[in-house]
């Protein structure tokens, strides 16, 4: 949730099942937010920096569509899903051709 993040962190931020979480979630918990300050918080013109849920939204432009976010999410938790079957399936592969024995040798170092 940062306003300037570098580029290649944006990039990442895309893999993110969380990005996606919480653009769904803010508009829902931000929308019929209002915030107060005290008087050595307020602006020269003497309103409050931050005074409702929607100037939130907008600051870190979380103001998208819930429905299109939570289908992103639900995406992306397949995706991951579907790329730790795969992964646990290779190494499954590949660990039972060697067997146990094997394997055992090859953690503790002992050669035969």
């Amino acid at each position: 949730m940062s306003i300037n993040m570098p580029s290649f962190l944006q990039g990442v931020n895309y893999l993110s099942p969380l990005r996606y979480a919480i653009r769904n979630l803010a508009p829902y918990s931000l929308h019929a937010i209002h915030f107060t300050c005290n008087d050595a918080q307020r602006l020269p013109n003497g309103s409050c920096p931050i005074e409702n849920g929607e100037q939130v939204l907008d600051l870190y432009k979380l103001n998208t569509d819930a429905l299109k976010n939570l289908l992103a999410l639900g995406a992306c938790t397949l995706i991951y899903r579907l790329f730790a079957y795969a992964l646990l399936k290779a190494m499954r592969m590949h660990w039972g051709t060697v067997g146990w024995s094997g394997r055992m040798r090859k953690v503790l170092g002992g050669g035969r």
